[in-house]
């Protein structure tokens, strides 16, 4: 380090604590509402940012004034949540009035010694992470206690305009990243958009282009068991296409080690994420039985959460050794030819036809849809010239959405690398 860095504990830069835990409305003698002072808790305190989208209580000012005896949350100021969970970190973002509420607290620092933005940084980094849960308590929930966050040390550059010049540098990566998380945002709207239209509309194969609307050209359209649709499109049950089969139940011993197994959380994939598999031990004869085959695709059929059922992927491996699970379902359609596996997962994915599948579904213990109720449920049949266009704009959609990611995750690794390197003095800022 050619600079001059300072190792000091939390306590040492920070002038006062902020912490109200355990403070409620009815231990004031008050209630809440009867105003527009949000109450933070740790609901919205989200590592980098405060997340007014999430559901939050609101004060009046009588109660702000009764609460928040001990100071007023600034602009730059680090929240810092203290357990559900532990250490996530942002700044007041404005100088509204907040009240500060479950399990979160609020460090006001010493100027002189520490830039606010630098701390924010400093702390939302891997070395003071890595010391928060050190000192962390609890086993279910995890959390830290006020004297034990003052003792963990912290090492910073004496000179302030050092400390600003890192926060610029992180601050410009941030907004990088914000903007880019947006495009992502952006495209993934337009998309749903599209996929309504073309599983309703479809596309005309003569223009290339979505039909009209039916409202704008009714003669394009017939009535059918799924409502208004294309004159060129039929509907048929899903049994009458494809062949549905449970995935394979093994005991818990059986899992950790052997093949490649696709299970529930691998659904969520338009297709597989093969080096994401588990593994589970099974035989030859269940390896021949449960293997899967390209263009299988595979639905979740049992989920402890009901919005999981019914999710699909597609398996696109010509040779494999990979089996599914019990809580899946594989769909193999008859004539691959006819209809377009990759179309066909599109399909189910599509909104529309995942409520479609959920009316079918049961619930007990878990959510469950079977292979009868899956059998009857209606779909769209159509010429396969128009399922290669519709897969075409899907393909595209999905071309500029994965390119923002891409993009995303090399921003990412960008800022993990400065922070690595600017927060701990390895390389050298000059102001």
């Amino acid at each position: 380090m050619n600079s001059v860095w300072r190792k000091e504990t939390v306590s040492d830069i920070v002038i006062k604590y902020l912490d109200f835990r355990g403070k409620t409305p009815l231990k004031l003698g008050m209630n809440w509402g009867g105003g527009e002072i949000r109450a933070l808790s740790a609901n919205n305190v989200e590592m980098g940012k405060v997340n007014f989208n999430k559901e939050c209580y609101f004060a009046s000012e009588a109660l702000y004034k009764k609460w928040m005896n001990k100071g007023d949350c600034e602009k730059g100021d680090i929240l810092l949540t203290m357990e559900a969970p532990l250490g996530n970190i942002a700044q007041v973002p404005d100088n509204k009035k907040y009240i500060l509420s479950q399990r979160t607290i609020l460090l006001k620092t010493d100027k002189a010694k520490i830039d606010k933005a630098f701390l924010y940084y400093l702390l939302s980094g891997a070395e003071f992470q890595r010391k928060l849960q050190a000192n962390s308590t609890g086993s279910t929930v995890t959390g830290i206690q006020q004297k034990k966050l003052s003792k963990i040390s912290i090492l910073y550059p004496e000179n302030i305009e050092n400390q600003e010049k890192i926060a610029k540098i992180l601050n410009i990566i941030d907004a990088v990243i914000e903007k880019t998380e947006q495009a992502i945002s952006k495209y993934q709207a337009i998309k749903k958009g599209m996929m309504h239209d073309l599983f309703t509309r479809g596309i005309d194969i003569k223009t290339g282009k979505l039909r009209p609307s039916f409202s704008d050209a009714p003669e394009l359209y017939k009535g059918s068991d799924l409502g208004m649709i294309p004159v060129d499109w039929n509907v048929e049950k899903m049994g009458n296409i494809g062949d549905f089969k449970n995935g394979i139940n093994k005991d818990k011993e059986s899992f950790g080690f052997g093949i490649p197994f696709v299970n529930i959380s691998d659904a969520f994939s338009e297709t597989l994420k093969l080096e994401k598999l588990g593994k589970v031990n099974a035989t030859e004869i269940e390896k021949k039985i449960y293997r899967l085959h390209k263009g299988d695709i595979i639905f979740v059929r049992s989920s402890v959460k009901p919005s999981g059922v019914g999710y699909n992927t597609l398996f696109t491996q010509d040779d494999n050794n990979i089996v599914y699970s019990g809580f899946m379902i594989r769909y193999r359609l008859r004539d691959k030819e006819e209809y377009i596996p990759e179309f066909y997962n599109q399909l189910f994915r599509y909104e529309g036809s995942r409520k479609r599948l959920l009316c079918r579904s049961t619930v007990s213990a878990n959510t469950n849809i079977n292979q009868e109720n899956l059998k009857l449920i209606n779909t769209f049949k159509l010429g396969k010239e128009e399922q290669e266009l519709i897969l075409k704009s899907i393909r595209q959609s999905n071309l500029l959405i994965n390119k923002e990611q891409k993009t995303l995750v090399k921003h990412q690794k960008i800022k993990k690398g400065l922070m690595q390197d600017l927060l701990t003095g390895k390389v050298e800022v000059k102001v």
